[in-house]
């Protein structure tokens, strides 16, 4: 069976850093690189109109194709004010146009699309569940400005941050916190109460002499009780 491929695994465009870039302005031209390992991966050209950017790039392997997708931006009010922007996936899949409102785009083929187009899942989405809630305790951790190991004492409230984010944070990181110590003992529950396979204990355990018969009896009235 062939494992699906992650969003971490693919470049991805996220609306949210051009935002923080100011680099929504309509008529801007600039180049977005990639990097893994501190290498080089990749880069585009972007090209932003009125409510929509054109990605400019090369796709191929032996022969080399040029394309100029646009992707629509939709936007979204805010409770406290101001606006969020969106891409609109405007993809062809299942013989239709998509329109998802997400706010990443994924190179996983020839068109930057969502992760729902591509079928991409998560690296979490492969982790055990107590592996997940683990990493999703340490990540809590580290953006209130600790180190993420779970003996360090509790971080203390970063400078600039509302007392009301600290405290939600806080909750979270109790949640988190509570349910990996719940699954633990639910793991080491079910290895104290698993049941001894009497074959196992009898060839490591069960000489082959006249008194072996004798051993097995007792054994099994012990087993029944």
């Amino acid at each position: 069976m062939t494992r699906r491929a992650t969003c971490e695994s693919c470049k991805a465009l996220d609306i949210r850093q051009l935002q923080q870039g100011n680099l929504l302005v309509p008529g801007f031209l600039f180049g977005w690189t990639w990097s893994r390992d501190d290498e080089p991966s990749g880069s585009i050209c972007i090209v932003t109109e009125h409510d929509a950017i054109v990605l400019m790039y090369r796709y191929g392997t032996s022969t080399w194709k040029k394309i100029a997708q646009r992707v629509p931006i939709t936007w979204t009010d805010c409770p406290l004010g101001g606006r969020r922007p969106w891409f609109k996936c405007d993809v062809l899949s299942g013989g239709k146009r998509c329109g998802r409102r997400v706010a990443k785009l994924y190179a996983a083929g020839e068109l930057f699309a969502c992760r729902h187009c591509y079928g991409l899942a998560y690296d979490s989405q492969r982790q055990n569940p107590q592996t997940r809630a683990t990493l999703q305790l340490q990540k809590i951790l580290m953006k209130l400005g600790g180190s993420g190991h779970l003996a360090d004492p509790f971080p203390e409230k970063p400078p600039r941050m509302h007392w009301r984010t600290y405290r939600r944070l806080c909750d979270r990181a109790l949640a988190a916190e509570t349910n990996v110590d719940d699954m633990f003992l639910q793991k080491a529950e079910r290895f104290i109460r698993k049941p001894v396979h009497h074959r196992r204990i009898r060839r490591a355990y069960w000489p082959i002499d006249p008194s072996a018969r004798r051993m097995k009896a007792i054994f099994h009235r012990w087993r029944r009780g």
